[in-house]
């Protein structure tokens, strides 16, 4: 946000306040300086006029002038195109230094001499307004032949640059800058004086006639003037410069720049889009397929209201008959209404979103003050208007809350002060200690008794607030966000004992992308309603896509083996938020070496389970066909941890690899709350020898492993310590079955077992496993 020294104080009187002091105040109250540049035309360079200008006698594109600089007319040879008798003009005399380094000196221009410059606004260190000289007008000031332009305070300005926060929409103007700096000032704001000459014009209701439906979310004020000709002062053009902003169309200038100033959202439409050229204009507004409001005229949709206008209804400087809109509606409507539906968008939609100024008459009459001043113009008296009536917003704030959150009492008479400036209205009830806080409309983002207190603290200053020292007074520190945190700690420097990096990404991901992985997306409802891209515009579901963009980048940096992990949140459809840790490993299982040949193995399903086993302990897994469109059918699994499921782990679905340009590539995920977080349980060991034994069964092909397992747990006897699955093997000559083969370790607490016991209880679990499954010894 751009503002300068005497824009600003065209609305307070701060000529008597240094820049800098205004610059230290901006940023006490939370409108942050980024920096201030200083205008100064220099020496030497004078109002002239030009007397009379003729075609150079040698050079085509060249004009000789004679011009006068109010001690002396003085001959200068010019090449701008816009040069003319009669304009008054910036002239750089001989001696002159411009801000470019040029100095000016006496010359000859193709045998003609020259004695001195007509200057452009670039040339002077102004912002560019045009491709030729700048032409002056009294809107800098009484323009008097000779004298110094330095001497003229509105185009020898301050420039102050503003950081805004986007919830500060109401300082999106020069009028609501100046009005939070008033407070700090303790200024009065002026008033923007009232026309008089609309009283003996004719009526708009002669030529505009608007048809609003009951179902609108904003407001809408018309006006309506007739063209003559259209001009622009030259401050306008020069501070329009200094704000960035560019339009080719005079009118289109005036309008910007009366938004800029106000922040009331205005738009000029041509006459004819409405009606016949004598024709009353019937301009209807009501709801488009979008539930926006949008203007129709010949029932044809000519603009959507704080978003978008059709250029061809966008009215110019040539156009006879003119109609000026303001409109206002609330940022949380045009924001969540016009998210994800990929509207064409013009320069409304940033200050429309943000919230704009919702006094539209006091846009329109600074609109018609400034067109006013160089325009032939007649106004059509009064405006017509379809005024939405918003709900006040009230807020009820105890004085003793208030002096809790701040650490010190802040008189009652500063408070009310400083909220009534602010535009809040304020009602204190002395006998209940409660101050009944009615919000401006446009304040949107003024929504609690927090909010309450950052409006007084940043008036007041938090320098100006008496320090207090901190009282500690020590509590348990063993509660669980601590634990929490050391459970996520001890995971995360377990993943990286193992060999995984980790990586942090957004919470946000592309809701198209997620749609076509299979993974779920938020309830529209609930989406966000401002993306920060089109890219990142819903919440994250699932860590593993933005995890497999880092491991395709490092691939594509030459990286063999890339081993990521990530824990952080993700949102349900409904938005509710939970953690989860995921584990990606792409390409080598180790590193080139001299045992491997310098050609290490790529990772495996069972490699990349075992590391993971390593992070986050024993666990189960159940089959399973793939979860989402990540995961590959054919190597995917549930992990069980303690009889909970906790998430998955598998081999990434080919076509996600081949569309990464992965290398073989692995991933789980898991519910962060599933993984255990046990004290470690010292526990009786056995002094004695154990011992083990390979065990071949003919098991059913479609049986699946975890069910035997389970039902060997339920038999095994207190001797069996440990058992599991070590081979399969599979032979023509065994039909539908396979031979599985089990090592079972056997060890005791109380003896060291014989080889008559052992294989006694081998031979009790055969007879139970037969005759459960009919499985018999291969």
């Amino acid at each position: 946000m751009i503002v300068t020294k005497q824009w600003l104080n065209e609305w307070i009187d701060i000529s008597a306040i240094e820049t800098d002091k205004i610059a230290i105040a901006l940023s006490a109250i939370g409108l942050e300086v980024d920096g201030v540049n200083k205008i100064r035309i220099p020496h030497n360079v004078v109002v002239g006029q030009v007397v009379s200008c003729e075609k150079h006698p040698n050079a085509d594109k060249l004009n000789v002038t004679q011009v006068n600089v109010g001690t002396s007319i003085q001959q200068i040879v010019c090449g701008a195109k816009n040069v003319a008798a009669g304009q008054m003009v910036a002239v750089a005399l001989i001696g002159a230094e411009l801000p470019n380094g040029i100095k000016i000196k006496k010359a000859k221009l193709r045998d003609v001499e020259s004695c001195g410059m007509i200057c452009s606004s670039t040339e002077l260190g102004l912002p560019k307004i045009n491709d030729g000289i700048m032409i002056l007008d009294e809107s800098i000031g009484t323009l008097v032949i000779g004298k110094e332009l330095c001497e003229y305070p509105l185009i020898n300005d301050d420039v102050i640059d503003i950081g805004l926060t986007p919830n500060r929409g109401d300082c999106q103007s020069i009028y609501g800058v100046a009005r939070d700096l008033s407070v700090f000032f303790d200024l009065e704001v002026k008033v923007l004086g009232q026309k008089e000459e609309e009283e003996n014009q004719p009526g708009v209701g002669r030529v505009l006639h608007i048809n609003g439906s009951e179902a609108l979310s904003g407001s809408y004020m018309y006006k309506v003037f007739d063209n003559t000709a259209i001009q622009v002062p030259l401050l306008v053009e020069l501070r329009l410069g200094f704000a960035g902003i560019e339009n080719g169309c005079l009118l289109g200038k005036l309008i910007d720049y009366a938004t800029f100033v106000s922040g009331v959202l205005l738009r000029a439409y041509n006459h004819e889009c409405f009606g016949a050229k004598n024709d009353k204009a019937k301009i209807v507004i009501s709801k488009d397929e979008n539930g926006l409001d949008a203007i129709f005229g010949y029932d044809k949709k000519l603009a959507i209201c704080g978003i978008a206008q059709d250029e061809a209804c966008r009215a110019n400087a040539g156009d006879e008959r003119i109609i000026i809109e303001a409109n206002y509606t609330h940022p949380d409507i045009i924001a969540t209404r016009s998210a994800n539906k990929k509207l064409s968008a013009d320069k409304h939609l940033y200050r429309s979103s943000r919230g704009s100024e919702p006094n539209l008459a006091f846009g329109l009459g600074y609109f018609f003050k400034m067109l006013s001043k160089k325009s032939t113009i007649m106004v059509y008296a009064d405006a017509q208007q379809v005024i939405q009536v918003f709900e006040e917003k009230m807020i009820n704030v105890h004085q003793s809350e208030l002096t809790e959150m701040i650490g010190e009492e802040i008189p009652k008479n500063q408070i009310i002060k400083i909220l009534k400036k602010l535009g809040f209205g304020v009602n204190f009830a002395f006998e209940q200690d409660v101050i009944n806080i009615k919000v401006p409309q446009f304040r949107h983002d003024i929504l609690n008794t927090q909010d309450i207190c950052e409006e007084i603290v940043r008036i007041v200053g938090i320098d100006n607030i008496t320090s207090k020292p901190f009282i500690f007074a020590e509590k348990l520190k063993v509660n669980l966000p601590y634990l929490n945190f050391k459970k996520r700690q001890l995971f995360r420097h377990k993943a990286v004992a193992v060999g995984f990096f980790e990586t942090l990404h957004f919470v946000f991901d592309d809701a198209q992308k997620l749609k076509t992985l299979n993974l779920s997306t938020l309830d529209e409802t609930l989406d966000v309603a401002n993306p920060i891209t089109s890219e990142l515009n819903t919440l994250r579901s699932s860590l593993i896509p933005n995890i497999l963009k880092a491991t395709s980048q490092n691939i594509k940096f030459g990286k063999k083996r890339v081993p990521l992990f990530e824990v952080g949140s993700v949102f349900d459809v409904n938005r509710v938020e939970s953690t989860k840790i995921a584990f990606v490993f792409s390409g080598e299982d180790g590193i080139a070496e001299v045992t491997n040949h310098g050609k290490p193995l790529e990772i495996d399903f069972f490699a990349f389970a075992k590391k993971i086993q390593s992070i986050i302990g024993a666990f189960e897994l159940v089959a399973d066909k793939g979860t989402n469109g990540l995961c590959s059918p054919y190597e995917s699994a549930r992990v069980i941890i303690a009889g909970v499921d906790a998430g998955y782990i598998a081999r990434v679905n080919a076509a996600i690899e081949k569309e990464f340009d992965l290398l073989r590539t692995y991933i789980c995920e898991f519910d962060f709350n599933a993984l255990p977080q046990n004290r470690k349980i010292a526990k009786e060991y056995s002094k004695f020898p154990s011992t083990s034994r390979d065990l071949s069964l003919m098991v059913s092909s479609s049986m699946q492993y975890g069910v035997l397992e389970a039902f060997i747990k339920t038999i095994a006897p207190k001797e069996l310590v440990k058992f599991s699955a070590i081979d399969r093997f599979v032979h023509e000559s065994f039909g539908e079955n396979v031979s599985l083969t089990l090592k079972l370790q056997f060890q005791s607490l109380e003896k060291t077992l014989e080889e008559e016991e052992i294989a006694k209880t081998i031979e009790s679990i055969l007879e139970k496993i037969k005759e459960k499954f009919g499985i018999t010894i291969r």
